[in-house]
């Protein structure tokens, strides 16, 4: 049953339910129920972190310990926008919630569990041609600080080539590290936070925004490693051998992503056709009669697939915008090739593990590093070892908890009649349950022989039937939850063929998507929408 305050009639069509979002959203604005998410005011905690981070190396205690203030002013701000901002454009709703509580979670995973500035390093490339390198590398920013582009050997700093040959630095302060000039050549080094200003800005945006840390001494397993030749430079042995994913090219980003990109147009433009003739996709209720037979296997098939393009369309313009279209003519060192892998894995992995394979192996793995860190805070805080099996088990929990929580912000920022905790965030916590049971019932049949005795094959099929009889079981309070936010009433793409061939228009986007916003202080007026 729908809210009385939510549509004010059952809409006629998925242009009269935007109209009635639009209607609710302008009634909230005006009563002073809402307010509107005005950037850059709203995105001020992100912008904090960035400039903490930014910050010279030092090792003063004050700067070191301003990172639990000012977590706690990030929490309140992102609070702040959840409890009151809203959109009447369903993705900017969506992500009000989403990102704000990603920017908590993120934020704790850089500043609280870890030290970033202090701990991270990522994998940098510096011409060894003019006989050294970069002046910044070798100037320490104070006593006991080290920049990242050297290692110890012996107990004295040498700079790392790509032949594996090491030359002697001084390491002292406001000299250059010379390199003899038989080993020019490329150096590739781990680089921690920079000493100056243009170096440390381009290594903390990579930092803040690449959230599986590919190239980063805390990238998240099952990505490629780096190739032969930067491996042979770094010389370090915590890095895995280079497998066949780390010899990637421009040519094979084009031959494997572009295809997988117009299939994902073709594929968006077709499922929000269909979505359009039922209603359940405008935001709502479960009730309402389907045009298609079997309502809820059609819906929530309908959803996941939808979720997967939509995703897959993102991700795959990053390794065609930036390692193909920019190149490293543009964008340099962001442009390796080898810093695109897949961000979906394999549907073997669900085969092959059920479960456990679904969302450890195949989903994409975007936030995994935070819900991680997550967890092994929750395993320090306890005492619980990672190894024994409640600590496995709580850093399961965690992992799947915080997936709720961001995925249950998102829809309680949204202008729908959702239940964000019985909806998204009850979805993500029974599947560490799926998980375990599914675990236990493998350790129970292999402990009495029975497994041994099932063909391969056959034990992947059950799989498959167990992967497909839950998601059918616990499916739809993710998917309703996600049709009650109206999320499915996005134009996906600029211009729809299919819908022209029906007689509508071919041109999808229109409207006003930005508009300034004046407030009563200046900096609370900016862009809205």
């Amino acid at each position: 049953m729908l809210l009385p305050n939510l549509f004010n009639s059952t809409p006629a069509s998925h242009h009269d339910a935007l109209r009635q979002f639009q209607q609710r959203l302008d009634e909230g604005l005006a009563s002073g129920e809402y307010k509107p998410f005005v950037w850059p005011y709203r995105a001020l905690g992100p912008h904090l972190l960035i400039l903490y981070l930014l910050l010279p190396p030092t090792q003063s205690k004050v700067v070191y310990y301003a990172r639990y203030p000012l977590f706690a002013l990030i929490i309140y701000l992102s609070a702040d926008s959840i409890l009151n901002c809203r959109s009447s454009m369903v993705t900017v709703g969506y992500g009000i919630g989403l990102l704000n509580a990603w920017a908590v979670l993120w934020s704790a995973t850089l500043i609280i569990w870890n030290d970033a500035r202090g701990k991270f390093k990522r994998i940098e490339e510096h011409d060894g041609a003019d006989g050294s390198l970069p002046s910044d590398q070798a100037d320490g920013a104070t006593k006991g600080v080290t920049t990242g582009a050297e290692r110890l050997v012996d107990g004295v700093l040498k700079a790392r080539h790509v032949d594996g040959e090491a030359k002697d630095s001084p390491g002292s302060p406001h000299k250059d590290t010379k390199i003899s000039d038989s080993s020019r050549g490329e150096i590739y080094v781990w680089q921690t936070l920079a000493p100056t200003f243009h170096h440390r800005l381009d290594w903390v945006c990579d930092l803040v925004s690449n959230f599986r840390g590919v190239r980063w001494n805390h990238q998240i397993s099952g990505l490629p490693p780096p190739p032969p030749h930067i491996q042979s430079s770094l010389q370090d042995p915590s890095i895995p051998s280079a497998d066949a994913r780390s010899h990637v090219t421009r040519a094979d980003l084009i031959r494997r992503d572009l295809p997988n990109f117009l299939l994902c147009l073709i594929a968006l433009d077709v499922l929000k056709t269909v979505t359009l003739h039922d209603p359940y996709f405008w935001g709502l209720p479960p009730s309402t009669p389907s045009p298609f037979p079997y309502p809820r296997l059609f819906r929530i098939s309908l959803s996941l697939v939808f979720v997967y393009t939509s995703l897959s369309t993102i991700f795959l313009l990053s390794p065609l915008v930036f390692g193909v279209i920019l190149g490293p003519n543009i964008l340099g060192q962001h442009a390796w090739p080898w810093l695109y892998p897949s961000f979906f894995g394999s549907l073997s992995q669900v085969y092959r593990k059920g479960l456990a394979g679904l969302w450890g192996q195949w989903w994409h793995q975007l936030f995994r590093y935070a819900f991680e860190q997550a967890g092994e805070f929750a395993g320090r805080t306890t005492g619980w070892e990672k190894k024994s099996q409640k600590g496995m088990l709580l850093r399961i929990a965690v992992a799947f908890a915080c997936s709720g929580t961001l995925h249950a912000c998102a829809s309680y920022t949204t202008l729908g009649d959702t239940r964000p905790i019985y909806g998204s965030f009850g979805f993500f916590m029974l599947q560490p349950v799926g998980i375990i049971a599914q675990r236990t019932a493998s350790g129970w049949m292999k402990s009495r022989g029975l497994r041994a005795r099932i063909p391969a094959r056959l034990r992947g099929i059950a799989n498959l039937v167990v992967v497909a009889v839950w998601c059918y079981v616990v499916g739809p309070m993710v998917a309703d939850e996600l049709a009650a936010t109206a999320i499915w009433l996005y134009e996906p793409l600029a211009v729809s063929p299919i819908r022209a061939l029906g007689g509508d228009r071919i041109w999808r986007w229109g409207g006003r998507w930005v508009r300034w916003y004046s407030a009563d202080r200046w900096w609370r007026s900016g862009l809205a929408s």
